[in-house]
């Protein structure tokens, strides 16, 4: 297995002519990347026995019922009562619980295992009993990091939310701060490289990255960490309706859309947009609950041109903040039907 380091493209922009040291050093510094975790490359060796006349294997797909997640295995029990076990090259115990339905492709192997290409599965999952976080958390304090600049209205309004709505206390941000500068979170992905090596070593990586929700919680007094990300990814467009995470947004006006589906062109590509990233810890540092949505675009039509759209301009309407916390804290919300524990 290989790590792939990957920051977007402000990053590289930094140092667009730079050695690789000095770029995996940008990336680092702007928060920006992304660790891939690569299987080996295909080969006769390796993938013989689902070779194609082309040489090139393929992979399977099979759809199913999680029964089983390790950090290096999953196991599905399939539509046909079939029960597949998959090596990963990712640890997937903290986003995919068991009960998920999800769609797996896999590479067979000659010696009869079936290595994990990529793994479809919900966004948001419950990972215990129903109920149970109504019952274990009163107290919460978030964590929030973003990507994009301009986030911190959407920290105040989640709190704001979480108070009122589900009727949490929810800790002063200054705490929070306080407690991840004295853990030193920010300097916890360096210290995960071996200078000897350059390589990066994601357990050590994730272990101090849990001893810091269980520090915050302790310190803070608080039953649960809400982990709130703000990301930025690449927003799929047809028609000028731009589609990811879960939600559909316009590119355009009513006018201009209203000609998209008019023309015989299909008008489509990507624009960037936010994401947001919800982890729900326990004091221990146990995940309770996880959810990826869809927050904003970031770039908009103007005219015949696109631009730019600060993330602050979403945050400005109060109703579609609103909207977007009521859809993301569905299923913990008293009286809103909740997930089936996975």
């Amino acid at each position: 297995m290989s790590l792939t380091l990957r920051c977007d493209s402000r990053a590289r922009r930094a140092a667009p002519s730079a050695a690789l040291t000095t770029l995996v050093l940008a990336c680092l510094a702007s928060g920006r990347v992304h660790l891939i975790a690569q299987p080996p490359r295909p080969g006769p060796a390796v993938f013989g026995a689902a070779e194609t006349k082309g040489g090139k294997h393929e992979a399977r797909q099979v759809k199913g019922l999680v029964v089983a997640v390790e950090p290096s295995r999953i196991t599905l029990q399939s539509s046909g009562g079939e029960t597949v076990t998959l090596t990963t090259f990712e640890d997937y115990t903290d986003r995919v619980g068991v009960g998920a339905q999800v769609t797996a492709w896999y590479y067979p192997q000659d010696n009869g295992d079936k290595v994990l290409k990529t793994l479809d599965y919900p966004p948001e999952s419950l990972l215990v009993p129903v109920g149970e976080i109504e019952r274990r958390v009163h107290r919460v304090i978030l964590l929030p990091s973003s990507e994009i600049p301009d986030a911190d209205g959407l920290y105040d309004s989640m709190r704001e939310y979480l108070r009122g709505s589900l009727g949490w206390y929810v800790a002063p941000q200054y705490l929070a701060e306080e407690i991840r500068k004295q853990s030193g979170r920010s300097g916890s992905m360096l210290d995960a490289m071996d200078p000897a090596t350059g390589r990066f070593d994601m357990a050590s990586y994730l272990k101090k990255s849990e001893s810091v929700i269980s520090k915050v919680a302790s310190e803070s007094r608080s039953d649960a960490v809400l982990d709130v990300r703000v990301i930025e990814v690449q927003a799929a467009v047809s028609r000028m309706m731009a589609s990811w995470d879960g939600v559909e947004q316009p590119v355009a006006g009513s006018g201009m859309r209203t000609l998209a589906k008019l023309s015989a062109f299909s008008h489509k590509g990507e624009v960037p947009a936010a994401t947001v990233e919800l982890k729900l810890w326990d004091a221990k540092g146990k995940l309770l609950w996880r959810n990826r949505r869809g927050l904003a675009l970031l770039e908009v039509m103007a005219g015949k041109e696109l631009r730019q759209r600060p993330l602050s301009e979403f945050l400005a309407d109060p109703r579609a903040v609103q909207e977007w916390l009521a859809a993301a804290f569905k299923s913990l919300g008293p009286s809103a039907p909740s997930l089936p524990a996975q």
